[in-house]
């Protein structure tokens, strides 16, 4: 299985769209995938780094560690957030802020087609 995070405006699903900022974004958009990669599961979580007044990108990764996430699919990441994600396994996808979340993991899917 494969869970994707996408950091999101609103909680609000895959009708959601991608925010701007990775560690700064209210939510994330948590999407599981079954081994062949249909939706198995799209969960929504406020984001601790949201409101933190230092380390919010590395603040979101931990959280979406603890998730199980194996891939976060975001405009871009944080320096420390981005040495956190890969030191613990994470692979970064580069996506457009603005994008519909359902949009996005189409996006996410062609590049993990590519990849297999």
């Amino acid at each position: 299985m494969i869970k994707i995070a996408f950091p999101t405006e609103k909680c609000e699903g895959l009708e959601d769209v991608v925010h701007t900022r990775f560690g700064r974004s209210p939510c994330f958009t948590i999407i599981t995938l079954d081994n062949e990669n249909q939706i198995k599961e799209v969960k929504n979580i406020r984001n601790p780094g949201y409101e933190a007044a230092s380390g919010a990108g590395v603040r979101s990764v931990q959280t979406l560690v603890d998730e199980g996430v194996n891939i976060i699919a975001a405009p871009a990441l944080g320096p420390n957030a981005a040495v956190i994600a890969q030191e613990m396994g994470i692979k970064h996808i580069s996506i457009p802020a603005g994008v519909k979340i359902r949009e996005a993991l189409e996006t996410v899917l062609k590049e993990i087609r590519k990849e297999a």
